[in-house]
């Protein structure tokens, strides 16, 4: 039996988790398009599909607090889908405090828990909009109706009347070695029953049905066989009869109450199996009237959806909680299969290259061999020639000339210098190939290192999607009318990129709306239209991307920003501030132009988070603003966090690399020209003052002894805003860095973001431009002082 199925099946969970949090955003961004336009029929059907999909897995991951709640609002989607009920604003509120309630059941799961909240509320209101059901909704958390040992649903045309065992319900034959082996599977107190439903092929689902039927019944006891065979079952093929050998201790009406599932099966019936022969004396088979009446399709609606709810959440919470909270330890990615096909492409070529430098191997070990062999013959020659030697020197000195004893010489040793010339020239043959093959490697190292990156890319959309709803509810509570429009939301970048920068957008969107957009009344005087307009826009500019919150409303005011920073004591009352200097006030700390605290704003915490954590990501984030015009947020990451283009530095023995995207320039400067200002070293750059950071004091590393002639490295850091100069020994230049975490004791080492490993194998630490900003000149001001103190 697989056990695909089973609750605690730790893949099972993040598959049904990643899929749920999909199918709700799904839900929320349709039912957000119908607002605006009701006769959309695509976004109504898609609407039905996603709640349909979400209480199909709910059931079969046994989350029937899910399931059934879901349900009921399947049930008003229907009354939409058919044009019963209109979309209005109070049913759009309705929809969209239904998929809160969903989030937090699936949330409370994800933590190993169960939803326990009262509902009830929302349960009537959904139901005041059924037809038939007139707010007559049950609890939530009500235990199934006992229902009729047949079950059969109710049909809108007419009833359909109770389908009969004997007609349609032969139950399969089972062997003596099936019927023990189920026996014997049976514990304690319980029997062997077979469970016969009949399913509606009208569902749209109906290839799903026998595997919800499946994840009920496992809340009775065990469900020993199927037929067909359970991994049938779980392909896509529609089965009308299945049967389902289960050992439990429940009563008949209980198991057939169980197994009938509304708008999923037509009729379901249980007969206990005592003996071989299929003799079941004690089993007694009722019929049952068919179901006709809205009451009764209420009440089996809530029941069939939540069977015996209060015994299964007692018993899926215990196990529950270990494997929910495993199954969120990885994230889940969703690939083009393209991109794997790509990846493999390129590993196959990786193969050939692998083979070419095998033969290569091959081809340098023999020519070493050859080497071998033409040095022992040449040692040999030179060793006779030697040993002639003697005798040419006589041969002169009787009298012969030296002409004819050079030419004897070379005739038996004139070889000597072409004897390697055979091995040269295989030496350059593969010479020549070791080019080649490292070339080829180069680049499919490189569009590997591609490829994975894009399959580790999303779309931005991801957390684009959530903001509809997020304006949706702010400009309710404001008391304002708004447009979002959003644009480049296909723009992808790095899954862990994205993950962290749902915050600060979300930050940058509510100061937009509550701070940027004005009222309707005072967007009139202003000659506005009363709708405002808010635009997210994402874009790619090289390997960073551009983020944009930009709206139309009223601007930074300059002024205001000015007396609110003297009132807190960030500027002096004489200091003349610049319009950009006034608008990087308000990521300070604890800054707000707000007069009173609400819900949205007035703390000054908003936009301080959103510079630290972008700033933590590598990136930058800067504010443009027209007074009377509108605000915008520019925001600059790197498309990924894995591999950054680095510049290695050294200094003293040590070498250490800087993110090329927070340098702005480097030079080499003369120790003489560095000054010193109330315990700063500074450097004047083109009449800027620039602090100057000597890393070896930073990192208390000893100095080298290197005769720089007077001269230094300076590498100036930070953003256009806020920049300093770090002093280093010498640069050796740029390289692909790819970043490893640090662990352990050094997890928080100031200005260190991570590590990497530099080609001849040694250890680079890549340093954190934005803590070294915070960190550095406090450092360089205390270093300054012990040295003025020791003078």
């Amino acid at each position: 039996m697989s056990d695909y199925l089973d609750p605690n099946n730790e893949e099972l969970l993040k598959d049904f988790f990643a899929e749920a949090e999909q199918q709700v955003d799904n839900l929320e961004s349709n039912v957000l398009v119908i607002e605006n336009d009701p006769t959309n029929h695509e976004a109504i059907d898609e609407i039905f599909r996603a709640a349909h999909t979400l209480k199909g897995g709910s059931a079969t991951v046994e989350m029937n607090e899910i399931a059934s709640f879901t349900h009921s609002v399947e049930d008003m989607l229907d009354e939409i889908r058919s044009d019963k009920l209109k979309v209005t604003e109070p049913v759009i509120d309705v929809l969209l405090n239904s998929i809160d309630v969903i989030k937090a059941m699936l949330e409370a799961r994800t933590n190993g828990s169960v939803y326990s909240e009262n509902i009830d509320n929302l349960i009537n209101t959904i139901h005041s909009y059924i037809s038939g059901k007139g707010g007559k909704a049950p609890s939530a958390k009500a235990a199934p109706k006992s229902a009729s040992p047949k079950k059969t649903a109710p049909k809108a045309e007419a009833p359909k009347p109770a389908v009969s065992a004997g007609a349609d319900f032969a139950r399969p034959e089972l062997s003596e070695g099936e019927f023990l082996e189920l026996k014997e599977a049976c514990q304690g107190n319980q029997s062997l029953w077979c469970v016969a439903v009949k399913f509606d092929e009208s569902n749209p689902m109906n290839s799903v049905g026998g595997i919800q039927v499946f994840a009920a019944l496992k809340s009775l006891g065990s469900v020993l066989k199927t037929v067909p065979d359970f991994d049938a079952l779980y392909e896509d093929t529609f089965y009308e009869n299945v049967y389902y050998y289960i050992a439990t201790a429940e009563t008949q009406e209980k198991i057939e109450d169980t197994a009938f599932l509304n708008d999923v099966t037509l009729a379901s019936d249980a007969q206990r199996i005592d003996s071989f022969d299929g003799a079941d004396d004690e089993a007694e088979i009722v019929e049952a009237p068919a179901v006709s009446g809205e009451e009764e399709s209420i009440e089996e609606t809530v029941s069939s959806a939540q069977p015996a709810a209060s015994q299964t959440a007692a018993a899926a919470s215990a196990p529950a909680h270990t494997a929910a909270h495993t199954a969120q330890t990885g994230s889940i990615l969703r690939v083009d299969s393209r991109r794997i096909d790509y990846l493999l492409n390129l590993v196959s070529e990786t193969v050939i290259t692998k083979a070419a430098f095998n033969q290569l191997s091959m081809q340098l070990v023999n020519s070493f061999i050859m080497f071998q062999g033409m040095e022992a013959s040449y040692k040999e020659r030179m060793r006779q020639l030697f040993e002639m030697l003697p005798q040419y020197l006589e041969k002169i000195k009787n009298g012969t000339p030296v002409k004819d004893v050079k030419e004897e010489i070379m005739s038996g040793y004139g070889n000597l210098s072409s004897l390697f010339d055979a091995y040269v020239a295989e030496v350059k043959s593969a010479t020549e190939k070791f080019r080649s093959s490292t070339q080829n490697l180069g680049r499919i190292s490189s569009e590997l290192q591609e490829g994975v990156m894009k399959i580790r890319m999303v779309p931005i959309s991801q957390i684009f999607s959530r903001f509809p709803r997020v304006v949706r509810d702010l400009q309710r509570d404001l008391n304002k009318k708004i447009d979002l429009k959003i644009e480049g939301e296909d723009t992808e970048l790095d899954k862990s990129v994205v993950e962290d920068l749902l915050d600060p957008i979300m930050h940058c969107v509510r100061n937009s709306v509550d701070h940027g957009i004005e009222s309707p009344d005072e967007r009139k005087k202003s000659g506005k239209r009363e709708t405002g307009t808010v635009l997210l826009k994402a874009s790619n500019e090289g390997n960073m991307i551009i983020i944009e919150i930009s709206d139309d409303g009223a601007g930074i005011d300059v002024q205001r920003v000015r007396q609110k920073a003297i009132q807190k004591g960030l500027v002096h009352p004489d200091k003349i501030l610049t319009d950009q200097e006034a608008f990087n006030l308000i990521f300070e700390p604890g800054f707000s132009t707000s007069d009173k605290i609400t819900n949205v704003s007035g703390r000054g915490v908003g936009l301080d988070v959103v510079r630290t954590m972008i700033e933590k990501l590598n990136g930058t984030v800067f504010v443009t603003s027209v007074k009377g015009r509108g605000t915008t947020f520019t925001i600059k990451l790197p498309l990924t966090l894995a591999i950054i283009q680095g510049l290695l530095v050294r200094v003293g023995s040590e070498v250490y690399s800087i993110p090329i995207a927070s340098v702005i320039e480097s030079q080499r400067t003369k120790l003489s020209e560095i000054n010193t200002i109330d315990n700063y070293e500074v450097l004047n750059v083109r009449n800027e003052v620039i602090s100057i950071l000597r890393f070896s004091r930073l990192f208390n590393i000893r100095e080298t002894d290197d005769d720089n002639d007077g001269y230094c490295f300076i590498v100036i850091v930070g953003s256009e805003e806020k920049k300093i100069g770090i002093m280093v020994d010498g640069l050796i230049g740029e390289e692909d860095v790819v970043i490893k975490p640090l662990r352990d004791q050094f997890t928080n080492s100031p200005g260190i973001a991570g590590a990497s490993i530099l080609g001849d194998g040694s250890v680079s630490l890549i340093i954190d431009v934005s803590q070294l900003l915070e960190l550095g000149v406090r450092k360089e001001i205390n270093a300054q002082q012990a040295i003025g103190a020791n003078r």
